[in-house]
């Protein structure tokens, strides 16, 4: 039984590492309620990051693939899409019965309840309108103070963590003055995992959400409830019926 945390990209193979991969393990290890259930996995045929639109539809089926694979070898509870842009959430909930979480999607939920207004800090300008569009799309845009960018590439985030800690800093000062964001969110899961929430949260007085964690804990809620998403709103598509693969164990 295993709640996987699956990095839609090839981590391993690149600059980070597997290094980068374990410590990510281990770090939703020591959040976890059963540390003993937490796998995170890459898919060798992804991406190295994820950022523009194009990449993320990339990733898509490398990654429904590969999460296909593991449940030939591992008795999957729950899955977390480890990208802040949940590509192909709705992909994954039509092939697969168990619960899918998209940190994006439920950290976002997650903020309307500790404040009226958040902001996103996602990595280039470039991404700006792909973030938008996110927000849109969960029909949250009524609570979106803003969406500011650090414009530090994803493979660099983690190279000097006292830059990237000062740069995030001074975005979440001008979100909570200027933008009157009531709650932040990092918009890309290496910033998650950088462990810079609680600092910033102390020096800048409003909550700060790391949707690793708060996407595990979401798994782990749905787990305890035994809740799954709705088979009538994700049907497995009826042209893969005949191969099916996938049934969640009663």
């Amino acid at each position: 039984m295993s709640i996987v945390y699956l990095v839609p990209g090839n981590m391993t193979g690149g600059s980070y590492g597997i290094k980068e991969l374990k410590r990510r393990e281990k770090l939703l290890k020591e959040w976890s309620f059963d540390p003993s259930k937490i796998k995170v996995y890459d898919v060798p045929k992804g991406g190295s990051s994820i950022e523009s639109s194009y990449e993320e539809i990339a990733s898509i089926i490398p990654a429904v693939d590969r999460l296909t694979e593991l449940t030939k070898f591992e008795n999957i509870d729950a899955a977390i899409i480890g990208c802040f842009g949940d590509p192909g959430l709705d992909v994954f909930r039509e092939m697969f019965d168990f619960p899918i979480i998209g940190p994006a999607q439920t950290t976002m939920h997650t903020a309307c309840q500790l404040g009226h207004k958040f902001s996103l800090i996602t990595i280039f300008d470039s991404m700006l309108n792909m973030c938008f569009k996110q927000v849109h799309e969960y029909g949250l845009d009524s609570h979106l103070a803003s969406v500011r960018a650090v414009n530090i590439p994803v493979l660099e985030l983690l190279n000097d963590l006292n830059f990237t800690y000062k740069k995030i800093l001074k975005l979440g000062e001008k979100i909570v003055e200027e933008d009157r964001a009531e709650a932040i969110l990092f918009g890309c899961m290496t910033m998650s995992f950088a462990g810079l929430d609680k600092k910033l949260q102390d020096k800048l007085g409003v909550p700060v959400l790391n949707a690793g964690r708060v996407g595990l804990k979401a798994a782990e809620s749905f787990l305890s409830m035994d809740l799954s998403h709705s088979k009538r709103a994700y049907p497995f598509p009826a042209k893969l019926k005949s191969k099916k693969i996938n049934k969640k164990k009663a």
